[in-house]
């Protein structure tokens, strides 16, 4: 299986579960591993031949940038979704992640990780 990976895309978001948290925006990290046939961009070349990484990121960004979701769990399915419209992925790993979360214990990150496979 080939992979085109994305790693910390950093989006500033209104996410949580009350309206205080969702109140002032907190760093999210993005991590994506899309899978992709990479045989066909490695023979030629072509950025045609398998998916551009700039155009994915804007796409994520202003998914994440458009809602306001109570859990991680419901941004990360909606941008595994998204990426079902990109008929070269396959499948997809997304890892969402708070940065300092604004909780009473200090933790450097929260987050999920899903899976999904599309064809």
């Amino acid at each position: 299986m080939d992979l085109v990976r994305i790693r910390d895309l950093q989006v500033e978001a209104h996410v949580g579960v009350t309206e205080e948290e969702r109140a002032v925006p907190q760093t999210l990290l993005v991590n994506l591993d899309l899978q992709v046939d990479t045989v066909a961009a490695g023979a030629s070349d072509d950025l045609a031949d398998t998916v551009d990484y700039g155009d994915i990121a804007t796409t994520v960004a202003d998914l994440i940038r458009g809602m306001r979701p109570s859990l991680l769990e419901h941004l990360a399915e909606r941008i595994a979704r998204a990426m079902e419209d990109y008929p070269k992925i396959t499948g997809i790993a997304v890892e969402v992640m708070k940065v300092n979360p604004p909780i009473p214990e200090k933790l450097g990150s929260v987050g999920v990780r899903i899976e999904r496979a599309f064809r």
